[in-house]
């Protein structure tokens, strides 16, 4: 798949999605050389480049996007140079960020609190926390908790609500989509994801943040925290 899209696009756009993994994730989309979509489950914005074609004398990419701006969350496409391109993405990225941190009446203000706790308790004070990804130790432990998480949650959905359930499946994708970007992701993103994680079992109830989390705090706090081994 990879070798039928332009080398220029991967090289100029794969690094900056690569850069934004807790606020995006990348579409396999037959249809687009390089498509994009917010993390929010709740959100139907993304970025795509579909089409490639010279135009007076220079290679413009067709990209489609939504929201248009910031006074407009309507989709819209337009033709641009590379330089274009990378511009728009970026600007696309800023109105995520900008989403994701103003404070309104739509956010629910437990499960915020919950995350903002678990971000304080687990913050990252290494120099390149916002640079580099964790070490491979520490993947690997990561990886195998998370494994163990699914496992967990998948044992806690006996006997639960129809609601519950549906919530405890979408915290195993998470973890699944958190396991994918070990390699790639910041320590503080990955943090900063754990957290979202931690803060909506806990919103579901105290047994399940108790198999998911307390049981492990000390472990997680000396691998995260420390290098621990």
């Amino acid at each position: 798949m990879k070798k039928k899209i332009p080398l220029a696009i991967l090289e100029a756009l794969q690094p900056v999605a690569d850069n934004n993994l807790d606020l995006t994730k990348t579409v396999k989309d037959t249809n687009s050389m390089f498509h994009l979509v917010d993390k929010d489950e709740n959100s139907d914005f993304y970025f795509k480049v579909t089409k490639q074609e010279a135009k007076s004398g220079k290679l413009n990419y067709l990209i489609d996007f939504k929201p248009r701006s910031k006074d407009n969350v309507n989709p819209h496409s337009v033709w641009l140079t590379l330089e274009g391109v990378l511009t728009a993405i970026k600007k696309w990225l800023e109105l995520l960020q900008a989403y994701n941190k103003i404070h309104t009446i739509y956010d629910d203000p437990i499960l915020k609190s919950n995350q903002e706790r678990f971000e304080k308790q687990f913050d990252i004070l290494d120099e390149d926390a916002d640079t580099t990804s964790f070490d491979l130790s520490q993947q690997i432990f990561l990886d195998e908790y998370l494994s163990n998480v699914k496992s967990k949650l998948l044992a806690l959905q006996e006997g639960r609500a129809e609601k519950e359930v549906k919530e405890l499946e979408e915290l195993a994708l998470e973890a699944t989509e958190i396991q994918s970007d070990l390699t790639k992701a910041t320590k503080r993103q990955i943090v900063k994801r754990l957290s979202k994680l931690w803060a909506k079992a806990q919103k579901i109830g105290l047994d399940v943040i108790k198999e998911i989390f307390v049981s492990v705090t000390a472990e997680l706090a000396k691998r995260l925290l420390t290098s621990g081994q």
